[in-house]
């Protein structure tokens, strides 16, 4: 057993001690690690917490889960997804998660502001500033910093059906979020930006408790991608080709 009694965010707590069995190789490539029941157990704390954790590190690429048998560490050089070319069934799926979003996330984004209280805004502000302080070019550390932007937003509504939905659709958001970043090419460091930019107009108008403000934000932010998809996908199927260039 090894409970918790440490203060501190518990799902933070959790990652930090998988992460480390993870590296330490108790963990080891393709092995499956324990359940949620069994990790509830043997930390002390509630499924939510196992759940937000196993989140975390599925976000991180560190671990993946098969359906039905469990989940599973990834293996070292292994990425949940492969980007050497960008399929019709990749352009299409990306599209289509960020579809979803938009009809979720522009009203999670509007309730935020209307509901925010200090200590939202100060997660909200903690999750911009771990995307914004980010000097590599780890694509998987800024989908992971960018999904828990938009998980701040949906906690913030005090609805906890946003963040549960989120986080059932947190594969498919990663997989949209990595490919852009990768689809960035050389321009990537100023995409990073750019995306930052957008973040903080929307923290901008969570912060002043301006619902619209904050819905047009996020709909800018999400609907730029959105209609590339669809152009990349036009364009992809006219040329009755695979390849997005």
């Amino acid at each position: 057993m090894s409970i918790i009694t440490q203060r501190g965010n518990l799902a933070e707590i959790v990652v930090a001690r998988l992460t480390d069995r993870i590296e330490t190789g108790q963990y080891g490539p393709g092995e499956r690690i324990p359940s949620s029941l069994q990790l509830c157990e043997e930390f002390g704390v509630s499924r939510t917490v196992i759940r937000e954790a196993l989140t975390s590190l599925k976000v991180a690429g560190r671990v993946t889960t098969r359906q039905g048998a469990g989940v599973f560490v990834t293996g070292r050089d292994g990425n949940t997804i492969s980007f050497e070319i960008s399929r019709i069934e990749d352009i299409r799926s990306a599209m289509q998660i960020l579809e979803l979003r938009l009809g979720v996330e522009l009203q999670s984004v509007a309730l935020a502001a209307s509901r925010r209280t200090p200590e939202a805004l100060a997660e909200i502000a903690r999750a911009f500033d771990s995307f914004d302080r980010l000097e590599s070019d780890d694509i998987e550390a800024e989908a992971r910093a960018d999904f828990e932007f938009h998980l701040s937003i949906a906690r913030a509504t005090r609805n906890p059906h946003f963040p549960s939905f989120l986080i059932a659709v947190m594969e498919s958001i990663n997989f949209d979020l990595l490919l852009k970043l990768r689809q960035s090419g050389r321009a990537h460091t100023n995409y990073v930006k750019k995306i930052n930019r957008e973040h903080g107009s929307i923290v901008a108008a969570i912060t002043q408790g301006d619902s619209k403000a904050a819905r047009h934000a996020m709909d800018v932010h999400l609907s730029e991608s959105l209609n590339r998809y669809r152009a990349l996908l036009e364009d992809v199927v006219e040329h009755g080709g695979s390849r997005a260039n």
